[in-house]
């Protein structure tokens, strides 16, 4: 993990990392472990935890998740399973996202920032 973001998580307290296959794109989402779980807790609340809604979105936000511990240099051991779905065979590239950041392959990040380069053509963003 690159020392920005070992520097963004020490100063967030977060000993815990949480990695998640990225509902919008080929990639890992990463968050702080206690963020994560806040988020997740935002959009449960006030839900049953019997009802439909609730059980939902737990499935989508919390059965699908790894939570690791970077050692003292920031290295992980990616999940096989997360690897293999982000098609992280090669170089990687990390990408900040405010709260959080993405693990890319870096062959498909560059591709995927033509593509919204591609889109934003007309200056909106």
């Amino acid at each position: 993990m690159p020392a920005s973001f070992r520097a963004a998580l020490s100063r967030l307290g977060a000993e815990e990392i949480v990695l998640t296959p990225s509902r919008f794109g080929a990639c890992i989402d990463v968050w702080p472990a206690p963020a994560y779980m806040a988020e997740v807790e935002r959009r449960v609340e006030g839900l049953s935890q019997l009802s439909g809604e609730y059980q939902k979105i737990m499935r989508k936000l919390v059965s699908r998740i790894h939570t690791l511990r970077p050692d003292a240099e920031g290295r992980i051991v990616m999940p096989k399973e997360l690897a293999d779905k982000a098609g992280l065979d090669g170089e990687i590239s990390f990408s900040g996202l405010g709260a959080f950041f993405q693990i890319w392959s870096a062959e498909r990040l560059a591709e995927e920032e033509a593509r919204l380069e591609a889109e934003d053509e007309g200056g909106d963003v």
